[in-house]
């Protein structure tokens, strides 16, 4: 972040192939500065360095309309699928772990400070605390 709000770097995946990015929606860095991507054309969460270098692409198998990230403190990502209403989690390395499917269009994720994960279940008008 700049003070003066000058624009400091632009991650462009324009192109296809592993860095291919379709419509970002969400964004989330880890614990050592990756930036986790979640793109709901192309059902992925793609992992760039800071300077924008492909890293990988997380499972596929459970990914429906990502489009809220959330990392916790351990380094599990939490993907919330606004297409097929659930929160996927995935451990550090993009592996698929679990699913929560009691949603109607999840749009946004976070976890606060004390570990609870919050899911803006946006078709319910609700806030799920866990």
């Amino acid at each position: 972040f700049h003070s003066d709000w000058t624009l400091s770097h632009i991650i462009d995946r324009k192109v296809s192939g592993d860095g291919y990015c379709n419509r970002p929606q969400g964004v989330a860095f880890d614990i050592s500065g990756d930036v986790h991507v979640t793109a709901c054309s192309s059902n992925s969460v793609t992992v760039f360095t800071p300077s924008g270098q492909f890293v990988r692409k997380y499972d596929q198998t459970h990914l429906n309309g990502p489009a809220g990230i959330a990392i916790d403190s351990a380094g599990y990502s939490l993907v919330a699928n606004f297409s097929s209403g659930s929160l996927s989690i995935y451990d550090p390395s993009g592996r698929f772990i679990h699913s929560i499917g009691e949603f109607s269009d999840p749009y946004g994720v976070s976890v606060s400070p004390d570990g609870s994960v919050w899911v803006a279940d946006c078709g319910n008008n609700r806030l799920v605390k866990y």
